[in-house]
């Protein structure tokens, strides 16, 4: 059976030969009539050395017809401000009465970023006030608390039903802070366990 080869192997080896074709193809009528190219920008032969005098061929090389025309056809332009302190469209705009300078940032009473930074560096310093007025006479109680304390509050509330006032008062909280964790249910303590289904 391995002896011979198949059909379809000796069909392929016969396909796999290369074969050239045995003419010249005749020549293809349209390549023989190129359009020639557009005349491109005008070069004039380079002078051997620089000069520090403007003669003729600098004159004709500022003179270029195509970049002449392609100035033309833009027109003046307008430029866009730029706010780099030695920008000189700065300054000549603000000078020119009547044009309001338009604001690059929004003001911080409107950015939400800046009012979300501003309320953290507010709560950073009243928690560093409260935690160096800690242990002092006329100390309220705490009103900033960590994981332990809220979950210790909640179990008291919830777990074995104590008062608000009691709560407070033996974790040396301020008055209303076990108030403002919401009534039962709303915020709970839930163990791992309880959390995952198991």
């Amino acid at each position: 059976m391995g002896a011979f080869s198949s059909k379809a192997a000796k069909t392929a080896a016969g396909a796999a030969q290369r074969q050239f074709p045995k003419t010249a193809s005749p020549p293809n009528p349209a390549s023989t009539s190129m359009v020639p190219p557009p005349p491109g920008p005008t070069v004039y032969p380079k002078q051997p050395h620089a000069n520090s005098v403007r003669d003729d061929t600098i004159n004709r090389d500022a003179a270029d017809p195509d970049f002449a025309r392609s100035l033309r056809s833009l027109g003046p332009v307008t430029p866009s401000p730029t706010f780099s302190n030695s920008s000189v469209f700065n300054s000549a705009q603000q000078n020119t009465p009547g044009h309001p300078q338009p604001q690059m940032f929004p003001s911080a009473s409107t950015n939400p970023a800046l009012q979300i930074l501003d309320a953290r560096n507010r709560l950073t310093d009243a928690a560093e006030a409260e935690f160096s007025e800690m242990g002092r006479r006329g100390f309220q109680g705490k009103e900033f608390l960590d994981v332990v304390l809220i979950r210790q509050a909640l179990m008291m509330r919830d777990e074995k039903g104590m008062a608000d006032t009691e709560i407070e008062k033996t974790l040396g909280l301020k008055n209303g802070v076990v108030a403002r964790l919401g009534r039962k249910g709303t915020v709970g303590d839930v163990s791992i366990e309880g959390a995952f289904g198991g």
